[in-house]
């Protein structure tokens, strides 16, 4: 038996103990949790079997460098497979890299117009300008406003108290730091500091998010530590708000292992100074608006009414007063909370975190993976932990020059998208030649396929049939014409039909159920049948509304033509030879029935459903 198999059975018999030794008496870290960590992490270990025994030849060097060396991303890429004998896929068609890159950088299929122009360019930069006109767009501001509103779900559904006028300010300001490319540390500093009301401060509604209703005010602080830290930090720190993380996390985060239950009251004192009250906005109580503002003293307590202890064990000693966990600061001034902010942004693991969840939205999964999950203690390569763990970051050197790049942009979101996008990894096609390994995911040797979430295939559904509806926000004066534009999963209040379509595709509600893209069998039930998207389909059906058939029959085109306009509206590439000649072979009855029928082919396929 070799040692790289006998290493490998060792690794999986350690993890199988860990999971049986894992504290089976919390609540919050569930079986269902246990056993997703113990695969992934024994994946990890099998991908670091695979990178010890990878074979390092002169073949395997040459065919990694299918990565186009267009920008310092591809540098640590490349080294990477070529050092690991991974071959990478080939350059992404020209059809590919189009659909993909709309999806990504602003969340819309392109036009017909515009695939064939496109693919009628033969200038070599055409990529690099394709790329300067998206970031540019009104359209990139919507698609990473969504990606914002989905990562602090800022509900006008919680409870009550997060009322319409704030969730619409938390966008209006969102969207304003995206349209003038400002700064996203100011944004996470605004968010955390956050003074007045939450009918006027949209920014102060995140710490609204994290109140807890009915439990004690230590409830609220120790939520908004965890929620700060997973959000803006990458790693979650809710474990030990309840028990030291010694012989309780040993098997989850090596760094959590070190930190103590006061060691997080001291993180939560940052917000003890927090003066959190509601004032009702109508007179019937249904409705409250937050009032924040500072107070010049006091600290964490332990005690807490026995009447009300809330969910969390008994808390003991005390005071607390303020200390950073990641670097032990201690607050310079009595404000609190904007010394909490100062010290979020200003630690090197904000960017690492920021980059990472930004490198997440436009591969599908992180360098660090999950992206909510780090542990600190399993990122150097310089300090590795100890066996069976391995490094958690698949390319720590890339994340650190990402990391620099954000910080010298000044935290700019839209330099690394553009970053992101212009590299030859992410333009790698999503079609691999020859045999594919699991292990081989975590290189980025290929684009990896993603279901569109809910509002882009709705967005992608209408743009595709030409069926762009108004939808109102609440509190809002004029109508939207895109999914994306609508400010949480309770809209549009006045169309079911479309909430109905945005839950089955796995919107979530913003509070209890996730966002999500994975596809179920349900969901694809959904689309074939469903009057929301049938009737974009056909002729004088949907109250007789114009569609894309309709225009069609309206025009002197072709039945080629017609093929092709609907293959380059909807998949955004021509129809092959093939296609078309299948297509004019199957025609029957009506030319709108037949025209229709492949408009409704073509929704379900699944190279329109995922974005490849």
């Amino acid at each position: 038996m070799t040692n790289s198999v006998f290493r490998a059975i060792w690794i999986v018999c350690v993890l199988a103990f860990s999971v049986r030794a894992s504290d089976p008496y919390c609540s919050v870290y569930t079986k269902a949790l246990r056993l997703e960590d113990a695969d992934r992490r024994e994946g990890e270990m099998r991908l670091a079997a695979f990178r010890a025994s990878a074979k390092r030849t002169a073949s395997a060097v040459a065919s990694s460098r299918n990565v186009e060396a267009r920008n310092f991303i591809d540098t640590y890429i490349a080294a990477k497979l070529s050092a690991d004998g991974v071959p990478a896929a080939p350059r992404s068609s020209d059809a590919e890299f189009l659909r993909r890159v709309f999806l990504d950088v602003t969340g819309e299929i392109p036009s017909p117009e515009t695939v064939q122009s496109f693919l009628a360019d033969d200038a070599p930069d055409k990529r690099s300008r394709l790329i300067d006109s998206l970031v540019a767009s009104e359209a990139y501001v919507d698609r990473w406003a969504l990606w914002l509103r989905d990562k602090f779900q800022i509900t006008s559904r919680y409870y009550q108290y997060i009322p319409i006028e704030g969730r619409n300010r938390f966008d209006a300001t969102i969207r304003d730091h995206l349209t003038r490319d400002l700064p996203y540390s100011d944004l996470a500093r605004g968010m955390i500091s956050a003074e007045g009301l939450g009918s006027e401060n949209g920014l102060l509604n995140y710490l609204v998010r994290g109140y807890q209703n009915g439990d004690p005010i230590q409830d609220t602080y120790d939520t908004l530590v965890d929620r700060t830290t997973v959000k803006f930090l990458g790693f979650k720190t809710e474990c030990v708000s309840c028990h030291d993380g010694r012989r309780h996390l040993e098997e989850i985060n090596l760094y959590l292992t070190r930190q103590k239950r006061t060691d997080f009251w001291r993180m939560s004192a940052f917000f003890s100074r927090m003066n959190l009250r509601f004032i009702t906005m109508d007179a019937f109580n249904r409705q409250f608006t937050a009032r924040v503002n500072d107070v010049n003293g006091g600290a964490y307590m332990s005690i807490v009414s026995s009447s009300n202890p809330g969910p969390r064990p008994y808390r003991y000693g005390g005071p607390y007063t303020p200390k950073f966990m990641l670097n032990g600061e201690e607050p310079k001034s009595g404000e609190w909370r904007k010394e909490f902010a100062r010290m979020v942004t200003e630690s090197r693991q904000f960017a690492r975190a920021s980059v990472n969840y930004i490198w997440e939205a436009m591969f599908g999964r992180g360098i660090v993976d999950p992206a909510d999950n780090w542990d600190l203690d399993r990122i150097d390569p310089k300090n590795p932990p100890p066996a069976p763990f391995t490094l958690q970051s698949s390319h720590p050197e890339l994340l650190e020059a990402l990391a620099d790049e954000f910080i010298r942009s000044n935290y700019s979101i839209k330099t690394i998208v553009r970053a992101i996008a212009e590299s030859g990894t992410y333009q790698l096609s999503s079609q691999y030649e020859g045999a594919w390994r699991p292990e081989y995911v975590s290189y980025f040797a290929r684009y990896e396929a993603r279901r569109l979430g809910p509002e882009e295939l709705l967005d992608a559904i209408s743009r595709a049939t030409l069926t762009e509806t108004p939808y109102w926000n609440s509190g809002e004066s004029s109508p939207v014409l895109k999914a994306a534009r609508l400010l949480d999963a309770s809209e549009p209040r006045d169309n079911f039909s479309i909430r109905n379509f945005l839950t089955q595709a796995g919107r979530g509600d913003y509070w209890n159920l996730p966002h999500t893209a994975a596809p179920t069998v349900l969901q694809s039930l959904f689309l074939m049948n469903d009057n929301t998207v049938n009737f974009r389909t056909l002729p004088n059906r949907d109250g007789g509304r114009a569609n894309r058939v309709t225009e069609i029959l309206a025009s002197r085109m072709s039945d080629e033509e017609a093929i092709q306009l609907l293959y380059r509206a909807t998949l955004s590439r021509p129809a092959t030879a093939a296609e078309v000649a299948r297509v004019m072979a199957g025609r029957s009855g009506l030319r709108e029935q037949w025209l229709g029928d492949l408009q409704w082919a073509l929704l379900n396929k699944l190279d329109f459903l995922f974005n490849y």
